[in-house]
């Protein structure tokens, strides 16, 4: 080799080569560790943290049951109801394993695997979005926090949140939670809503047949809705129970005979309606409200269980009453409005028709008929107390609670007519005023302070003689009602009266007060009268007697607020009075007796007010009070003549006491007399102790330091001995 020739190149080490090739591993290494890392990093900011992972906190269900446990309403945002696994069969947790996750109990979190295929087979179709895949734990965890969106990077997000999940919660809870989140159409979510919604029972009644339609549902609840779409629902069905028999968890029997089987639904009659008794649960979701903002508790996603008064047994017969009486009255109102309005009204509103037209639109009586219920839709208010505590038993704010959402028996204030005259004989018996004081029922005229002459008439318009109390309320007697809060008492007094009793509407101190001429609201006067019935204890209305939390734990209990506003004596008396009104052959309301043959110890008072606008029966037994006011929205409406408190209110409320007693089998039973009372015999003409010569006399009640009346003087004589009393009712 000449001095001038290239030297050979060195011969290349096993250490040489090596180099070449780690420090270029090295770098990638370290690029994808810092890029995962950079991902994961961002990926995980969309992951909840871990007090967002153990505070799981869905949306439930608020119920709203009655005394009995019965379901009268619900309040949500989502209709959710958190179940227990334990309450759970076996067989709705392994439906919902078979077609969605049967390896459930065996991974942590997803199925690497299946997550592989997934993404292979969206990298194929060119499809980022992938679908599938994704186990009970990824489930619960997009339900959670993440939606519907199909993103890749929700995806991983879910994935991680998955596995986070399997750290903290044991495979039951996962489950549990599963099922109590998942979204099953129509309205219902979680499991137990589903129950109720398509079959109208609870989660652990559910059989397999129920169990695979519901598990069928949650891959496209509008797709799949049994309601709606029940062949595509029958079909998802089979495909739930053939994954059933593949898993091992059905026979081939079982999965024959189920697959033949229709889906049988049973959808619950309060999905989608208004409830049981509409007026009484909208004050009740009115009161929880109000303690929303005490307690720090939101009604409508926080899953409580509120106790309330109702007996929807009650309120059943309160609404069967209402409808069995109001085509008669709404009959009535279609006569005066044709008579009296129906011209005018056509004229007004349909100006472009030719007087022929309207003519023949005059006699055609269903539109007559339609057009006046529509333009004087008939208004009842009932309501329904216990009166052992002023529990509300029943309530019926109005004919329809779709139509109208005022609550005529809570906010309507009407004048009472004679209903308000019991708060006159009330005080007056309170000064020691016997019952058999005689009072004259001759034409009164009065000068106002104004200068106006009042005049009150009696409703029959007959005058004349000298009638006792008894006889003066039977008839309701509005000149002897006049006298005595103008001789006997006074306006203030009686006023005085009203409001012990829980009158808080404005009454005008004028003598015309006697005949109802204030205002006054239903449940007030039906808690007022519940004092003559208790012996002078008023107690305040309720609706909710407790409300617990989601977890059964009682956070509000109500008790029932009692006091003493009248005597013993006194409220007896009024009590007893009150007994006359609804007896033969006198009393304003002998039709409870006459016409419906109700036999039972009852009393009460009819109300009528000027041109029948307004029609009352407020009355009681020995087991509840209850009101009922009868009338059109506009107060310058008219009934139609003749529609008084005993042919218009009145057989709605015999019609419920009858129907209520028939259902609540109550047993017979007197009201007890106070200590303070006597019993004599007195004569029926004269009012004066009887004598032997008396041709007819009746027990009547006294105080027992009552000054007693003479011996009767209109049959001379001796006084006749005391036998065994008879009561007079």
């Amino acid at each position: 080799m000449s001095e001038f020739d290239s030297p050979p190149p060195p011969e290349k080490t096993k250490y040489h080569r090596w180099r070449i090739f780690i420090l270029p591993t090295i770098i990638i290494l370290i690029l994808i560790v810092v890029t995962g890392n950079l991902i994961i990093g961002k990926l995980m900011e969309g992951v909840p943290s871990i007090e967002e992972l153990e505070n799981f906190d869905p949306q439930l269900t608020t119920q709203i049951l009655d005394r009995n446990g019965v379901l009268i309403k619900q309040l949500y945002t989502q209709r959710r109801s958190y179940t227990p696994i334990s309450e759970i069969p076996p067989c709705v947790t392994q439906a919902f394993l078979a077609i969605e996750d049967h390896r459930f109990y065996e991974h942590w979190g997803f199925r690497p695997f299946a997550l592989m295929m997934a993404v292979v087979e969206s990298a194929i179709r060119f499809d980022f979005h992938p679908r599938g895949a994704s186990t009970i734990t990824q489930q619960l965890a997009k339900n959670l926090y993440f939606g519907p969106q199909r993103k890749i990077t929700r995806k991983l997000r879910e994935l991680l949140t998955a596995i986070e999940i399997e750290r903290y919660y044991s495979k039951d809870e996962i489950l549990e939670m599963y099922l109590t989140l998942t979204y099953f159409g129509g309205g219902a979510h979680g499991i137990s809503a589903a129950a109720n919604t398509y079959f109208s029972k609870p989660v652990s009644e559910l059989t397999v047949n129920e169990a695979a339609i519901l598990a069928a549902i949650p891959r496209s609840p509008t797709r799949y809705n049994p309601l709606n779409y029940p062949q595509n629902t029958l079909v998802r069905r089979d495909v739930v129970l053939g994954r059933m028999l593949d898993v091992g968890y059905i026979t081939k029997a079982v999965y024959d005979s189920l697959r033949a089987e229709g889906l049988n639904l049973n959808p619950s009659a309060e999905h989608g309606a208004i409830g049981i008794a509409p007026y009484f649960t909208e004050n009740v979701r009115q009161e929880l409200n109000k303690l929303g903002r005490r307690l720090n508790v939101d009604p409508y996603r926080d899953g409580l269980t509120v106790h309330t008064t109702l007996d929807s047994r009650l309120q059943y017969c309160v609404e069967q009453a209402i409808a069995a009486s109001l085509p008669e009255l709404q009959e009535r109102v279609n006569i005066v409005f044709k008579e009296e309005s129906l011209a005018d009204y056509l004229k007004t509103h349909f100006p472009d028709s030719s007087y022929a037209a309207r003519r023949r639109m005059a006699a055609d009586r269903a539109f007559v008929d339609s057009l006046s219920e529509k333009v004087l839709p008939v208004q009842v208010a009932f309501v329904v107390l216990d009166p052992s505590n002023g529990n509300i038993l029943a309530m019926a704010g109005g004919r329809s609670f779709e139509e109208s959402k005022w609550n005529r028996a809570t906010q309507m204030a009407r004048q009472p007519g004679s209903c308000f005259k019991p708060f006159v004989y009330a005080t007056v018996l309170d000064k020691g005023i016997p019952i058999t004081t005689q009072v004259s029922n001759e034409e009164l005229v009065v000068t106002l302070p104004s200068g106006e002459i009042w005049d009150p008439q009696n409703f029959s318009g007959e005058f004349g003689g000298m009638v006792d109390l008894r006889e003066a309320i039977s008839r309701s007697l509005n000149v002897v009602s006049a006298r005595l809060i103008r001789e006997y008492t006074s306006p203030e007094e009686v006023i005085h009266t009203a409001r012990k009793l829980g009158i808080t509407t404005r009454l005008d101190p004028y003598d015309a007060l006697a005949l109802g001429a204030s205002s006054v609201i239903p449940l007030e006067m039906a808690a007022a009268y519940q004092v003559f019935q208790t012996l002078g204890i008023w107690s305040q209305p309720m609706y909710i007697t407790s409300i617990d939390d989601q977890l059964g734990q009682t956070i509000e209990r109500y008790g029932p607020e009692r006091k003493v506003v009248m005597s013993e004596e006194t409220a007896f008396l009024m009590q007893n009075l009150l007994q006359s009104v609804t007896s033969p052959p006198i009393g304003t309301a002998r039709g409870l007796r006459m016409r419906f043959g109700y036999n039972g110890t009852a009393g009460g008072k009819t109300g009528t007010t000027n041109n029948y606008t307004d029609a009352w029966f407020i009355g009681f037994t020995p087991n509840l009070v209850a009101a009922c006011w009868v009338g059109l929205d506009d107060p310058a409406k008219s009934l139609g003549k003749g529609q008084e408190g005993s042919r218009a209110a009145l057989p709605i409320w015999a019609r419920f006491i009858i129907a209520a007693q028939d259902t609540m089998q109550y047993p017979e039973a007197d009201f007890p007399v106070p200590p303070g009372i006597i019993t004599e015999e007195i004569c029926v003409k004269s009012d004066q102790l009887s004598t032997i010569h008396c041709p007819a006399t009746r027990t009547e009640y006294f105080l027992r330091t009552q000054e007693m009346p003479g011996p009767c003087e209109m049959h001379s004589g001796f006084r006749m001995p005391k036998t065994k009393k008879t009561k007079l009712f």
